[in-house]
């Protein structure tokens, strides 16, 4: 079916995978359509029933009567996935679709499973700190301080490197490099 219709709303959807297991739903992201995610659609149809989605205003999904808003988007998808899913779907965003992914789980949070966000656009205080660590080299880049942004560029990225690092399985283990040099030594994990 290449079409779902919420609410009045038509919705564009590519659907793969067998039609009795998890829905994994496939959000693009701004100035962008479902093609976005084709990569990834016969890998996850292996394992989900996969529903890419082209949102209202983008490619064959007409747009919503009213201006739109990431909220908007995530209400419609709520309808949907109640229409389509026997239970809490798995939400694959990209770029805008991240956010609209977040949102679907912060409203509606018993029909998320999971969600993978790929190159979100997130706001909140990550964000903020974030850019607060970045703006003083926008800044000098936009003043030609070439020389203090190569002094400062080591530091600061050596600090959001520190903050967004996930922990190694080393660390999570807890497991050393004596481990691996002593037979019989390696604690079960």
């Amino acid at each position: 079916m290449p079409f779902y219709t919420v609410n009045n709303q038509k919705i564009h959807v590519i659907e793969a995978g067998h039609p009795n297991r998890q829905v994994a739903l496939m959000i693009h992201g701004w100035s962008s359509s479902w093609y976005a995610m084709s990569p990834l659609i016969g890998l996850m149809s292996q394992r989900f029933r996969v529903l890419a989605i082209d949102l209202p205003g983008y490619s064959q999904s007409p747009k919503l009567p009213q201006r739109t808003t990431i909220e908007d988007y995530a209400d419609v998808l709520a309808e949907l996935i109640e229409q389509v899913a026997d239970g809490p779907v798995v939400l694959v965003g990209h770029s805008m679709g991240g956010m609209t992914s977040l949102v679907i789980a912060e409203k509606y949070p018993a029909l998320v499973e999971r969600i993978v966000l790929i190159c979100p656009t997130i706001t909140g205080k990550l964000s903020t700190y974030i850019n607060a660590v970045v703006f003083p080299i926008t800044f000098m880049e936009r003043f030609g301080l070439a020389r203090l942004i190569t002094a400062v560029e080591g530091v600061v990225v050596g600090i959001t490197d520190r903050i967004m690092r996930p922990a190694s399985f080393a660390e999570r283990t807890g497991i050393t490099e004596q481990d691996y040099s002593r037979p019989g030594a390696m604690p079960a994990v």
